[in-house]
């Protein structure tokens, strides 16, 4: 894992720089290390392992660009804002030549990304104009910036991993450890940014949403994550990323927010 993680770092770095990103934008690329290792989780149903560094290499670039956007969108990095929209838009520019050239069907890839697109940035948009108020809201937004983005990324990496790929398990995983780890953001984010509205920990805080509705939230995520991962091939090198995500979270993060 932490190979396939440091192949993906070389390989978008090496693209921020070439494109005329600055050793900062460089070294905030290299630091996302949960974008840079996600693409291999997502991979793990494709067997041919040349294949597969290719796969995620593309999907690395990809999911990197969105977070690229998502910096731009926030302006909370310090980074140049044109800097961060020309780079994000030559990392998906490259990840989606990359893709089409790994895929069965070119035009699959092209397809799943509009598709969830319309959805995704609908979301997007419907988040930050109606902040969550309960548990229900707060996972319907989740499962758009969450489970969409994630969710899109696992059906390219069966579209282009190769025959016998269980599209729809790869994505199900994809869009239950999503939110698995969305989860994990929003109840960190509360004492790292400060976040209040709509966030998840301030929500359980003020009452608005039980502790124990959390956790059994996470525990049924875990179930379609580990439900997902038998689909044949199947893919039992996930089963111990699910408990160390879920547990994480389940034991360090989630007490911290108890109690008011």
């Amino acid at each position: 894992m932490l190979a396939a993680e440091a192949a993906n770092r070389d390989h978008v770095t090496r693209c921020v720089a070439e494109t005329g990103g600055s050793p900062d934008l460089v070294a905030h690329t290299a630091a996302l290390r949960l974008y840079l290792r996600v693409p291999h989780f997502l991979t793990e149903w494709t067997t041919d392992p040349d294949r597969r560094a290719a796969v995620s290499r593309a999907l690395a670039l990809d999911i990197v660009s969105m977070k690229l956007l998502d910096d731009l969108m926030d302006d909370d990095t310090g980074l140049d804002r044109v800097e961060l929209a020309c780079v994000c838009l030559r990392l998906h520019l490259r990840a989606l030549h990359e893709l089409a050239s790994l895929a069965r069907e070119p035009k699959a890839v092209t397809d799943i990304l509009e598709r969830d697109a319309v959805y995704l940035c609908g979301g997007q948009i419907g988040t930050k104009r109606s902040r969550a108020t309960n548990l229900q809201e707060w996972r319907a937004h989740a499962s758009t910036y969450g489970a969409a983005f994630l969710g899109r990324y696992g059906a390219l990496a069966a579209a282009c991993g190769g025959d016998g790929q269980p599209g729809h398990a790869v994505r199900e995983f994809a869009e239950a450890f999503a939110l698995t780890i969305t989860t994990a953001d929003d109840l960190t984010d509360y004492d790292r940014n400060g976040e209040r509205d709509g966030n998840l920990a301030h929500l359980m805080r003020t009452g608005a949403v039980a502790g124990q509705d959390v956790v059994a939230q996470l525990e049924e995520l875990r179930g379609r994550a580990l439900a997902a991962v038998q689909a044949p091939p199947g893919a039992p090198g996930l089963v111990q990323v699910v408990h160390l995500y879920t547990d994480d979270v389940l034991t360090r993060l989630v007490p911290r927010h108890l109690g008011g």
